[in-house]
């Protein structure tokens, strides 16, 4: 079983932000995406290519996901 860091959805951290490349999915609550799954390691960042982030990350280019309504 894969490592995985379990994040809201209202968490600005790379986990949820747009330019994350790792694998993530969602966690729903009432219909409603709740939780963000994304998978342990690093994983270049879309926003900043010389930098290697983990999904607990944090930067100032942080944009939320598309995904998330």
């Amino acid at each position: 079983m894969a490592a995985y860091g379990t994040f809201r959805v209202t968490d600005k951290k790379c986990a949820t932000c747009n330019y994350y490349q790792g694998a993530r999915r969602f966690g729903m609550q009432a219909n409603k995406p709740y939780y963000v799954y994304a998978a342990a390691g690093t994983t270049p960042c879309l926003a900043n290519p010389n930098r290697k982030v983990t999904a607990n990350s944090r930067c100032l280019s942080w944009q939320k996901w598309v995904s998330i309504p």
